[in-house]
């Protein structure tokens, strides 16, 4: 199951460390700090198959790459106090121990508008419709609104 050099982790108690032996059923690991400890391998997992499961970025699909463009397009018009309002929403949510958060310029264009989206209560579709030439309502009408029902809230 394990083999040393394998960087494994126990999830209960959020320690992860490098498997240095197996003896049976029980992992000795050695943490960064040097401290060594172990486990019954039934309580650990490896500690990539832990950040994949717990990786909440959007997934790479031909459909949402295809469409990087289009999001980039809207992202690249909004207002920077629009963009502040996703920002701050993504600082916002909660974060898993153990995993790193992925820090706003790290997101793909798709990510930060749906940060905006759930900020501002504007699904993606309707920025998304804004930022077409003629829209019934354009993405600057839209902006205003949302920071006026912004500054009204808080």
């Amino acid at each position: 199951m394990f083999k040393p050099g394998d960087i494994v982790r126990n999830e209960a108690r959020n320690v992860v460390g490098e498997v240095i032996e197996v003896d049976g059923d029980t992992v000795y690991i050695e943490q960064t700090n040097g401290a060594e400890v172990d486990f019954p391998a039934t309580q650990l997992v490896l500690e990539s198959d832990f950040q994949k499961r717990h990786n909440r970025t959007a997934e790479a699909t031909a459909g949402a790459q295809a469409n990087d463009p289009v999001y980039e397009a809207v992202v690249a018009n909004l207002f920077p106090a629009v963009v502040q309002l996703g920002q701050r929403h993504h600082a916002a949510q909660p974060r898993v121990a153990g995993v790193a958060p992925k820090g706003w310029d790290e997101l793909s264009a798709l990510q930060k508008l749906t940060a905006v989206s759930a900020a501002t209560n504007v699904p993606v579709k309707a920025w998304l419709d804004a930022n077409q030439p003629g829209a019934r309502i354009a993405i600057g009408k839209l902006q205003i609104s949302v920071l006026s029902k912004a500054t009204t809230r808080g």
